[in-house]
């Protein structure tokens, strides 16, 4: 049986916004949007709520329907805004730090390679 991922990743630039199907051996990426945030606003302050409409639009596409699960993480957020954020959305928000982005490469290459 195959099941839809997503994965969220909030950038103080963008937001991108990645759709995997797996089929229990193996992870297929079938959808990649991306958003840039800076071109939203005119007085190039992003503000919260420019978060939660881009992605309140995004999870309305037919592309997010029949997510099994959402993972969101944050990269370069201020953790006030991100509180904020996670509030909102209804989704819990991880911070990658610089440490956890290391491990996160890691475990992405040694999957991918062995």
């Amino acid at each position: 049986m195959k099941g839809r991922y997503g994965v969220i990743l909030l950038d103080s630039t963008e937001i991108i916004f990645r759709i995997y199907e797996t089929n229990g051996k193996e992870w297929k990426l079938v959808h990649y949007h991306s958003a840039r945030l800076f071109t939203l606003t005119r007085d190039g302050e992003i503000k919260i709520a420019d978060i939660m409409e881009v992605i309140a639009e995004f999870l309305t596409t037919q592309y997010a329907q029949h997510i099994a699960e959402w993972k969101t993480c944050s990269h370069h957020l201020p953790q006030p805004m991100i509180t904020e954020l996670s509030a909102g959305l209804g989704f819990k928000i991880e911070d990658i730090t610089p440490l956890r982005e290391q491990e996160l490469l890691c475990k992405g290459m040694f999957t991918e390679l062995w």
